[in-house]
């Protein structure tokens, strides 16, 4: 049984005049990445396989959790990532390898994706999806067998 982690990147700073694009970690999330980090590590959720937007906030949130993962794993820094619909991310999700595919992303769409992936469970995934939130499922052969096993939260 594989297993997949959806992830909102971590609180990230303030526009500023920034493109979206470009913002960067604030204090608070560099510190609640990590924390997330730590408890996939805990959990035993080591990715093998990491899709991540190329937006800044996003690298920089891989990069907080990265030392808590002991695991070398094949990481893939995807632009298209940034402005995806649910649709383009389960496609990109469907050719991905691995027992453990981490994907990290920006709302609404990874909460979007979480909904849908976790069907009847929908309801555990809740209203809303926080910056450095990581929704956990096994997967079978395909996505469509998702099964919804809990939320990660700093």
């Amino acid at each position: 049984m594989r297993r997949l982690i959806i992830m909102r990147h971590a609180r990230a700073e303030a526009g500023s005049g920034k493109p979206d694009f470009d913002r960067m970690l604030d204090p608070r999330g560099w510190h609640e990445a990590g924390d997330v980090g730590a408890a996939l590590a805990e959990a035993g959720l080591l990715p093998d396989m990491v899709l991540c937007s190329a937006a800044r906030r996003t690298r920089d949130t891989l990069a907080a959790i990265m030392p808590h993962l002991s695991r070398d794993c094949t990481i893939r820094i995807l632009g298209e990532i940034y402005n995806a619909e649910p649709p383009a991310l389960c496609n990109l999700l469907g050719r991905a390898s691995g027992q453990t595919i981490l994907l990290i992303g920006h709302n609404p769409t990874v909460h979007s994706l979480a909904l849908d992936l976790a069907g009847e469970n929908a309801g555990k995934v809740g209203n809303s999806f926080p910056t450095s939130t990581a929704a956990v499922f096994t997967i079978g052969a395909a996505l469509d067998t998702a099964d919804f096993k809990g939320l990660l939260t700093p």
